[in-house]
């Protein structure tokens, strides 16, 4: 009995865990005048935490607003400014700085 109950709490603490580190991240992003949402396969991510380094390299490029990845869906969804005319390569530097192989563009 006590081992179902420490394989049952250990269970509830890493999807908690996997959660709060983006395992569970939906792509929330809504466009809002002058935005559009852009989905990318990003290949290579493989753990929670992976998600913190390719946002934040796609992140900056210029006329990106935010980015939200998902590693188990293995996509990064972008918002960016319509007016700057992010470009895909640019998109996929990103991704490659990251240390992650970029995919297609899926929207």
């Amino acid at each position: 009995m006590i081992n179902r109950i420490t394989l049952l709490t250990l269970v509830l603490a890493l999807s908690t865990l996997a959660i709060a580190c983006g395992g569970g991240k939906n792509f929330s992003l809504t466009e809002e005048p002058g935005t559009e949402i852009r989905i990318y396969e990003v290949f290579g991510m493989d753990c929670p935490g992976c998600h913190v380094g390719v946002e934040k390299l796609v992140n900056r490029v210029d006329g990106v607003v935010t980015s939200v990845a998902n590693w188990t869906k293995k996509q990064i969804a972008i918002k960016v400014r319509s007016s700057d005319n992010v470009s895909d390569e640019a998109i996929f530097d990103a991704i490659k700085e990251a240390n992650f192989t970029p995919g297609k563009r899926l929207d």
